[in-house]
């Protein structure tokens, strides 16, 4: 029966592990931009500040592109990358044809050649302020969640751009909680496992000593 017992608790540990692999932050610095300045970033174009935990896109008066770009590695065992938008407009500026939008792209750092895109597209987001949507991630609400594991130990040029178009508004994007999630090393599963058998093992000692 004790035997029986451990090969339930090693079952059920393992399935527990494998179906909520921990988040973890990859070779991408400042994700959460909890380090002020967009430490880690570099804005290429237009007007992207330092929201006070968050990047702050900000329709440029001038220049219609703003742009936040970082180029870093993703792990071997990448799995998902993932970022929170919200997209906010007010009345003003020109009106004439198309409206702003917000673009996420993964680009191959050497070629700027997409790595996942829209069918026919560059970016693999496309949100604009009609709420037209379109992407190969997954969202949920504000999140956004791609996945890279295709792309697993290569360097990637992450962008965020927020194109302003002649619509007569003005557009703002809040980004936040950029991060790269990766399948759990055989290290972390074992530690896992045998945790949960200490844990089992201590409850069955407690429950031999009770009925004693």
């Amino acid at each position: 029966m004790l035997k029986n017992f451990y090969v339930r608790v090693l079952v059920v540990g393992a399935g527990f592990l494998l179906c909520s692999a921990p988040v973890v932050f990859a070779d991408l610095t400042n994700g959460d931009f909890s380090t002020p300045g967009l430490y880690g970033w570099t804005v290429e174009s237009g007007n992207v500040s330092d929201g006070g935990g968050y990047a702050l896109f900000q329709e440029h008066p001038v220049d219609m592109l703003s742009s936040l770009v970082q180029e870093f590695t993703l792990p071997a065992l990448a799995l998902e990358l993932s970022f929170d938008v919200a997209m906010s407009s007010v009345p003003g500026g020109d009106h004439e044809s198309w409206p702003d939008a917000f673009m996420a792209l993964l680009l191959d750092p050497l070629t700027f050649g997409p790595l996942i895109s829209n069918p026919g597209y560059t970016e693999f987001y496309y949100l604009d302020n009609t709420g037209y949507l379109e992407t190969v991630a997954t969202v949920s609400g504000n999140n956004v969640s791609l996945d890279v594991s295709s792309l697993a130990g290569l360097d990637v040029f992450l962008a965020f751009d927020l194109l302003g178009g002649d619509d007569g508004m003005l557009t703002s994007v809040e980004l936040d909680n950029v991060n790269v999630s990766v399948v759990p090393a055989p290290g972390a599963l074992l530690l896992g496992l045998i945790g949960i058998g200490t844990v089992g093992t201590l409850r069955r000692s407690r429950m031999c000593v009770v009925k004693e």
